[in-house]
């Protein structure tokens, strides 16, 4: 059985550590904890959206029951409040995409449960696996479909949420820690392409951000740390969609980063159509990822075969010089 398979209010996320058995139950358990925190979500934002309005109708409702100077407060106050609801949203900077792929909420939890499953065979019985898990987009943060312009002039710090880290030994002794990134960018600009100011113009865009860290022993692959970078990233193999990042080894660690589009999805199956033909493919690069550092480890104990020197060619003579030959002769 898994330590805990509930989720975390301090840390807002799924915190289990236990068999693959046990966290795989705590993921089955997810989606009905994750449909209970939605409403909880959507209840206290409808609560807090209405609230002006109720101050509002309490204004109007003083102003038509009380007689003297209070009535004539509350009429205005109502009057005022109601003319700044209205203002606040013809001019609202809050908007939501439709059809964003942050809208699933099992886009994240399909995509633990998919490593997990290829995963699988290459576990020994009963190794502990280590998860953490924030299930859902935080709201007006990355991967999630809300966002909030507001007017500003210059580009704001990038916003991450890191809500994935999974940890396990797999069965050749290795230790594998995956996590995952999610990172919101604002662009600003306000010139046009041959340089005259414009209308300030922001872009928003976010990006998943995918490494996977293995931890070998030195004394088993004692070349590792001898490997060329460019001979590295020949071995690195990524699906349509996925970019590599960083790539980074040392006597005992490999360090493999990526990123994917904000339209990446979970799984996407082969006979899909042409428009979701680039959709990134989260469980698949994360696939391919564990192959290429183990291909990585591999070219580590192939030495590199010694570059075999060609003696020069002769070149046959050219016919004129022949034919001056026989002229001389």
């Amino acid at each position: 059985m898994a330590t805990s398979d509930v989720i975390d209010p301090a840390l807002d996320a799924l915190a289990v550590e236990g068999p693959l058995s046990g966290v795989e139950s705590a993921l089955r358990a997810l989606p009905a904890a994750q449909q209970a925190r939605r409403f909880k979500y959507r209840l206290m934002s409808g609560a807090r959206s209405l609230a002006p309005l109720g101050g509002v109708i309490l204004c109007l409702g003083i102003a038509g029951t009380v007689e003297g100077p209070l009535s004539v407060v509350a009429g205005v106050l109502g009057l005022g409040l109601a003319a700044t609801l209205g203002i606040r949203g013809m001019f609202s900077t809050r908007f939501r995409v439709p059809g964003h792929a942050g809208d699933d909420p099992g886009r994240r939890p399909e995509l633990v449960v998919r490593v997990l499953q290829r995963l699988k065979a290459d576990l020994a019985p009963d190794t502990p696996v280590r998860l953490r898990l924030r299930p859902d987009p935080r709201p007006q943060g990355p991967g999630s479909s809300l966002y909030f312009l507001k007017g500003i002039k210059t580009a704001p710090p990038d916003v991450l949420d890191p809500w994935l880290t999974l940890e396990t030994r797999l069965a050749d002794g290795s230790h594998l820690r995956l996590s995952a990134v999610e990172r919101r960018r604002v662009r600003v600009s306000d010139r046009g392409p041959n340089g005259p100011r414009r209308r300030t113009r922001i872009k928003e865009n976010d990006a998943l951000f995918l490494e996977a860290r293995l931890r070998v022993k030195e004394k088993r692959h004692p070349r590792l740390a001898a490997l060329s970078l460019d001979r590295a990233r020949a071995a690195v193999r990524l699906p349509p969609g996925a970019k590599l990042q960083r790539l980074r080894i040392t006597g005992e660690h490999l360090r493999l980063r990526i990123q994917l589009e904000e339209t990446w999805r979970p799984f996407v199956p082969k006979d899909t159509g042409e428009e979701k033909s680039s959709t990134p493919d989260a469980s698949r690069a994360v696939t391919m990822m564990l192959l290429s550092l183990y291909q990585m480890l591999h070219l580590a104990r192939t030495p590199v075969a010694p570059k075999v020197v060609k003696p020069p060619r002769e070149k046959p003579p050219h016919p004129s010089s022949r034919s001056r030959r026989r002229r001389s002769g």
